[in-house]
């Protein structure tokens, strides 16, 4: 199952960026990068971008006619990216953070704060990704959503044809 929401997943990524490549030139984007303790913000119109750091870490998000958001801390990578109008938004104090929102309310939300590796969270078009790291949770909601916590094992898939789960494996 890990796999096939693998390829689901990067699937999905490769689909977005090239729509967005090839869509309208006049996206507006912006890109926000911090370390060493600095907070960054950047707006133009509807879109946006910020990125901070506390104590240690790197952080970065970009809008491309979306919100991307990144907090790290204590050595963590987050990245978060808002596409046409999505909002990605990825905060932690271990691992790698990873939220991708791509077309109109698609929230993507990923939070690592006791999880060394990546987790990632990608949702399209009025669907909802989330990745909680503290409970060990992922939460797929729409059309067109998958989480991944990989500390855990747990992960989800929402389509149009249903929702996909699967459970954390046995400590």
């Amino acid at each position: 199952m890990v796999k096939v929401i693998s390829v689901v997943g990067v699937s999905a990524v490769a689909v977005g960026v090239y729509l967005c490549s090839t869509g309208n030139v006049s996206a507006t984007q912006v890109q926000c990068d911090s370390d060493g303790g600095r907070d960054i913000t950047v707006v133009a119109g509807t879109t946006a971008c910020r990125a901070t750091v506390g104590d240690s870490g790197h952080a970065r998000a970009a809008g491309y006619d979306g919100i991307g958001f990144a907090r790290a801390n204590a050595g963590a990578i987050a990245l978060g990216l808002g596409i046409s109008g999505g909002i990605g938004a990825s905060e932690g104090s271990r691992g790698m953070p990873i939220a991708i929102g791509v077309g109109p309310q698609a929230y993507a939300f990923t939070s690592l704060h006791d999880a060394a590796g990546p987790g990632v969270s990608f949702a399209m078009n009025g669907s909802l990704a989330q990745v909680i790291s503290d409970n060990h949770s992922v939460t797929c909601l729409g059309s067109a959503a998958l989480a991944w916590d990989s500390r855990s094992g747990t992960s989800c898939l929402a389509t149009p044809l249903g929702v996909w789960r699967t459970a954390a494996p046995d400590r």
